[in-house]
């Protein structure tokens, strides 16, 4: 009788996980599939990737939410799940809703975990999303996978040679660190205010609080290259 009600067990825990799979996946533009980059004026990078029913955000190489997505008559809802945290002054991870508020503690710092539509077209690599206030905001398609691109660039030089005091002396100075002062216990100062900063997976992470910056590193000497993920290319001399 134990084997019996076992094995009854067993096949309807199959059926609920079939369906909700099937759920999850059957009101999906599969044609979203891939990694995509915003285009235009933009103040940082912002990717997209999508998979199948499950999207990430991600800004100046980090994380920035999660969640799943629907899509019907050219229109996508977007349900977030997770918010990462160091856009909001908490630690380097992904927050849950009920985690987030319970960590939060300046009124100022929310995130909205409602969904939330928005129309768009696809036109080959192109995908065109048209906000609430009828904004056209522009992707381009950078993989066909749901994964991750990986760049072909590689950092180079010990974390140790990158403290110092820098001086951006080639590339775009907005929205760009200018002046930045590394220290060896991975603080600093970048135009005037606090930051932190590491090397993490071969790319240099700097935290500022209003944001984030994220970069493949060269360091020889007196001089420093970050090349951001968009192909930018900033060049600093040391002080």
């Amino acid at each position: 009788m134990k084997k019996k009600v076992w094995m009854i067990l067993v096949v309807l825990s199959l059926e609920t996980a079939l369906f909700s799979f099937s759920s999850c996946s059957i009101n999906v533009d599969r044609a979203l599939n891939g990694e995509w980059v915003r285009t235009g004026s933009w103040s940082g990078e912002s990717r997209v990737i999508y998979e199948s029913g499950h999207y990430e955000f991600i800004f100046d190489g980090f994380p920035d939410e999660k969640g799943t997505y629907t899509t019907s008559s050219g229109v996508i809802t977007y349900t977030p799940t997770h918010v990462y945290g160091i856009f909001y002054g908490l630690d380097d991870r992904y927050y849950t809703k009920n985690e987030f508020l319970k960590a939060v503690t300046d009124e100022e710092e929310t995130f909205d975990f409602n969904k939330s539509s928005r129309k768009y077209t696809i036109n080959d690599n192109m995908c065109t999303f048209v906000n609430s206030r009828g904004d056209e905001i522009v992707y381009i398609k950078t993989s066909g996978s749901g994964k991750k691109s990986e760049s072909s660039a590689k950092s180079s030089g010990s974390a140790s040679a990158l403290a110092g005091r820098w001086s951006l002396a080639e590339g775009p100075r907005r929205s760009n660190p200018e002046e930045m002062e590394l220290l060896k216990d991975g603080t600093g100062i970048c135009d005037g205010v606090g930051i932190t900063w590491k090397i993490e997976n071969g790319r240099f992470y700097l935290i500022h609080p209003l944001a984030a910056f994220s970069s493949i590193y060269n360091v020889s000497g007196s001089s420093l290259t970050l090349t951001k993920d968009d192909g930018e290319v900033l060049k600093y001399k040391k002080k």
